[in-house]
């Protein structure tokens, strides 16, 4: 028996699917979970449940049981008070997820009620005393009407590692768990296989796979527009079956009553999923004397350009004036708006300055064959002019990495400029912090900050290692430390750092080396317990502002016959189901692959709900092959699907 500090921080109750939880002291489980969780639905037209997926109106409900009546309560809805002693057996029948299930009906009210707030006909279903469901899992054993199980367990530790990936931190309620974990470490309930709760015992049946629910703001149902977090879990924790995974499913073995407070006592430990992506690991807390970022919706800055520095052959660094003071972390990135043959346009770029000089600030601009921005701020900028500016944001920053921890900051290109940030930060304050800096570059000439690096390595004496890597021809031993000649690979990357599995890695680079990078550090021979974290200006996720608009759209199903034609962005998925075409999506997020389908002919784009613009559920010969993900493709035009 193990024997830890975990308690039971929290539980929760969803008596209705997909609306509000009620957070509450004790709950009493029976076999099909706690009593009183998810024991009432909304059905459509059909007699299908519906969820926030396609519903996330849903979210916005609140529901209070006070013995026999249950009331509803929404935003700019009147309330509604509904007796269950009152309610009839549904004339139609009803399902979750396929599986027909027996219901009493909520009553018209209750109908005209959830038919004015979701837009579409429905009505409200509640269990009734003999219904009867299978869970969906090997162990078997009845469920209400939760998707998959009667529980789900999830870790606050766990999602204080999938928040230190987010600019912006989400709250536990987008993952809608019944028992909330405090005192474990993060990810630890990967390995429960059976636990003690109080005087309950439950068996883990395994990890829950993510959808785009918690992609929803749990308050107003409206999407994050980075997809986060699914974004970040699809980077971090995605199986080999293609979904992404938070929490854990349980199977009550006993009944009982269980606490806010009890300890939890693990019993037996299993393997836990092989997942991809480097691990994610909660940081204990910011760096000393970091300043916050400003919180709340980010606002304009004026900044005139005041200096500018040759870094490298192709690097230069334009120092700024604000028309105002600048708060940031060190790491974080600025968005700017220069105007270019009278056209505005947006590009973000690190603050290469540290916020411990607040006189100025900087960024670090390399040049880029056919780079618009990058070449007109290198041949139009200068001392004197202007630029419209927002202020700084982004989750890659000193503060990612772990305390107590030694940090590898490894980059390419213009990545370096996040690392000298930090560095000017962690000298000017003299940090107790272990710091390894390596950097690629294609020669001797592109290797930028060399002389600043010198001199930081001196005042960090025995904290800084400094080395580079030169990918073309030249090299040898440099002032700023040692360069090493070719490609990095694992040879080199244990010769840099050789104790990479105890230390924070903060990578920044192109996407290629970025990969590379993240390859690597996946493989590492030895076990890994630092946080693993890159820059990616805000996710991979797709912008709406991103997107072309389209005009309209023509989409024959060929194997169904079935033809659907309209204007706008609509998923493939949706027209599939508008025409009664059944198929299966589980993550309706790009991720899972579940809804795999051909495009035999003609235009489509990535839609906005796409967490993984990479498409990585599909290989690359279904990708050659016209194989697409339903569920994020919006056709174009003429279309010609294989449904």
């Amino acid at each position: 028996m193990d024997t830890n500090r975990a308690r039971l921080g929290s539980i929760h109750i969803y008596p209705l699917k997909s609306a509000g939880g009620v957070a509450v002291a004790s709950a009493r489980l029976e076999a099909k979970g706690l009593v009183g969780d998810r024991r009432m639905m909304v059905v459509d037209a059909d007699g299908a449940a519906l969820t926030a997926r396609t519903a996330p109106a849903l979210l916005t409900v609140n529901v209070q049981l006070d013995q026999d009546e249950v009331v509803l309560t929404a935003p700019a809805m009147a309330p509604l008070t509904i007796a269950l002693s009152e309610l009839l057996p549904m004339a139609q029948q009803t399902s979750v997820w396929g599986d027909v299930v027996a219901t009493l009906d909520g009553g018209d009210a209750a109908s005209a009620w959830m038919t004015s707030l979701l837009g579409r006909p429905c009505r409200l279903a509640v269990e009734r005393w003999d219904t009867e469901r299978q869970a969906e899992l090997a162990e078997g054993g009845p469920v209400s009407f939760a998707d998959t199980a009667p529980l789900l367990l999830v870790n606050a530790a766990s999602l204080a590692a999938v928040n230190a990936q987010l600019e912006t931190p989400v709250d536990m309620a987008r993952f809608r768990g019944n028992l909330v974990v405090d005192g474990a470490s993060a990810f630890d309930e990967d390995e429960w296989d059976t636990i003690r709760i109080g005087g309950v015992e439950f068996t883990a049946a395994g990890p829950c796979d993510r959808c785009v629910m918690i992609t929803l703001d749990p308050e107003s149902g409206a999407a994050d527009p980075e997809r986060e977090p699914l974004s970040v879990l699809v980077r971090h924790r995605r199986g080999a079956d293609g979904k992404v995974y938070f929490g854990q499913f349980l199977m009550p073995r006993s009944t009982g009553r269980v606490f806010a407070g009890d300890p939890i006592e693990v019993l037996t430990r299993k393997v836990p999923p092989v997942l991809s992506g480097p691990p994610l690991v909660a940081p204990k807390s910011l760096a000393p004397l970091a300043r916050p970022a400003a919180s709340g919706k980010r606002s304009e800055l004026m900044l005139t350009c005041v200096a500018r520095i040759r870094e490298s052959a192709d690097m230069t660094t334009f120092r700024f004036a604000a028309d105002r003071p600048v708060d940031y972390l060190p790491g974080q990135y600025i968005a700017i708006f220069p105007a270019i043959d009278g056209k505005e346009t947006r590009r973000n770029y690190t603050i290469s300055s540290s916020p411990s000089r607040p006189s100025h600030l900087s960024i670090t601009v390399k040049r880029v064959a056919d780079g618009l921005v990058s070449n007109h701020l290198h041949d139009n900028l200068q001392i004197g002019d202007r630029l419209r500016a927002q202020s700084p944001a982004g989750k890659f920053h000193l503060g990612s990495a772990i305390d107590g921890h030694g940090i590898l900051m490894i980059s390419a290109g213009s990545g370096i400029t996040p690392m000298i940030a930090m560095l000017r930060y962690i000298a000017d304050h003299n940090l107790d912090r272990d710091v390894i800096f390596h950097h690629s570059s294609r020669s001797e000439a592109d290797l930028p900050f060399r002389r600043e690096l010198e001199l930081l390595r001196r005042q960090m004496v025995g904290s800084l290692t400094v080395s580079w890597n030169v990918t073309g021809e030249g090299g040898g031993a440099g002032s700023a430390g040692n360069i090493h000649l070719g490609r990095l690979d694992m040879a080199m990357l244990a010769t840099v750092a050789p104790d990479l599995g105890r230390r924070s890695v903060l990578c920044c680079g192109p996407d290629g080396f970025r990969a590379l990078v993240r390859e690597l550090h996946s493989s590492w021979p030895a076990p890994i317990s630092g946080l693993y974290a890159e820059e990616s200006f805000g996710g991979g996720s797709i912008a709406a502002s991103q997107l072309p608009p389209i005009a309209s759209y023509d989409v024959a199903f060929l194997k169904s016959g079935q033809t659907s034609q309209g204007e706008g962005a609509r998923t493939l998925l949706e027209l599939a189901r508008d025409q009664g075409i059944s198929m299966s999506s589980d993550c309706e997020a790009g991720i899972c692959g579940s809804c795999r389908c051909r495009v035999r002919s003609g235009q489509w784009q990535l839609a906005e709900n796409c967490a993984d613009p990479a498409r990585n559920a599909l290989s690359e010969q279904d990708k050659q092959d016209g194989y697409v993900l339903a569920c994020t493709t919006n056709p174009v035009g003429v279309v010609e699907v294989e449904l």
